[in-house]
């Protein structure tokens, strides 16, 4: 039994590591977007998980435990599949888990090979370059996390299309936070290619065990990277809401593209201009569908193809000039401009501020005050 001693960077580890796994926890037992959360739980695990055998490695468990290489090295390679999944099941209504899915996961082979020489061999290493190539392969997971990572990001851009197609706000469902992960993406696997550039011997020189790189040996950045996505990934999915998009406009079917559209854009207008549906903050293709009495994948295309708009631009524009219309008119001097805004459909000053920028020019109070 070795005797357990843990350093303050490792005692930091274990904390992040339970942190991962009771996100984990906490994800499978949220009722919203089940689905998605088995995969975000999936992927939290595979963090925590992968930092564990290092803290094996440290410990010297393998040494007195030589049975634990059954279990996989680590479980990077299910890092990216599930994080496309993850997104994949978030924002496609269609999406179901199916035998055919399973090859996401069968990236778990790559990490065996290192496992099977020390089963094969014991703990001794009568072929080293063997062992080193075997070793680094958990190095190589960068590879297909970076693929999977730029399949999700073109289905966030897909998403936030069909959203705009539904929805008249869609603050509460554009899956921001998920688009700044992207970014803190950057920040955390720029330097981490730095490291394998300044190290890249592992990556063809095999006489070179893995972790005696030059820059591979600080453990405590490769900690806090894993701290920050876990952190992150972790609250975000717990905090993130139910999505629900229309199958047919998700996947962007278009009907009667011939057809003249000359009697629904009259009552797409009239629902504006008559009944001012704008006016409503939570107003949906499908609310206006139920009004007018024709099909949401009919509304949708004929604001494509008549109005040359999706939904969410059409509406955001009549609401923008109910506002124009009040603040130039003196009976409305007496009102705030966020009260203008929030009468007017909108549901929030930032939403309001930047619809209203990007459609005269200016803001709302320099257009008032001209």
């Amino acid at each position: 039994m070795p005797e357990i001693k843990l350093t303050i960077l490792q005692a930091v580890t274990l904390a992040v590591i339970i942190n991962a796994w009771v996100f984990s926890l906490l994800l499978l037992q949220k009722q919203e977007n089940r689905l998605a959360n088995r995969f975000l739980a999936l992927l939290l695990f595979s963090v925590g998980y992968g930092m564990f055998t290092q803290l094996w490695i440290d410990l010297r468990f393998y040494d007195y435990y030589p049975w634990l290489h059954w279990f996989p090295g680590s479980l990077h390679y299910w890092i990216g599949p599930s994080f496309y999944l993850y997104v994949r099941a978030l924002t496609d209504p269609d999406f179901r888990l199916r035998p055919k899915h399973a090859w996401h996961f069968c990236w778990l082979v790559f990490e065996y090979p290192h496992n099977v020489y020390h089963l094969v061999l014991g703990r001794t290493n009568p072929y080293p370059m063997l062992h080193n190539f075997t070793e680094a392969m958990s190095a190589y997971a960068i590879f297909p996390l970076l693929i999977f990572c730029y399949l999700s990001y073109q289905l966030l851009k897909k998403y936030k299309a069909s959203l705009e197609q539904q929805y008249s706000a869609t603050e509460s469902l554009t899956l921001h936070w998920l688009k700044q992960l992207y970014k803190l993406g950057a920040i955390i696997l720029i330097p981490q290619i730095v490291v394998y550039i300044v190290d890249f011997r592992i990556f063809y020189d095999f006489e070179m065990e893995f972790f005696e790189g030059k820059l591979l040996q600080y453990d405590g950045f490769t900690t806090l990277l894993f701290a920050t996505l876990t952190y992150w990934l972790g609250i975000g999915g717990i905090r993130q809401s139910q999505v629900a998009l229309d199958k047919d406009l998700w996947q962007n079917k278009s009907t009667h593209v011939d057809k003249n559209f000359s009697e629904t854009a009259e009552a797409l207008e009239r629902s504006m201009q008559k009944d001012r549906l704008f006016l409503d903050p939570e107003l949906s293709i499908g609310k206006l569908a139920i009004h007018t009495g024709i099909p949401a994948r009919e509304l949708s295309t004929a604001l494509n193809q008549h109005f040359e708009k999706n939904f969410y631009t059409f509406v955001n524009e009549y609401r923008v000039e109910e506002v124009k219309h009040k603040l130039r008119d003196p009976e409305f001097q007496h009102l705030t401009i966020l009260s203008i805004a929030l009468d007017a459909g909108f549901n929030s000053k930032a939403t309001f501020n930047r619809i209203f920028r990007s459609y005269t020019g200016s803001s709302p109070r320099s257009f008032r005050d001209e």
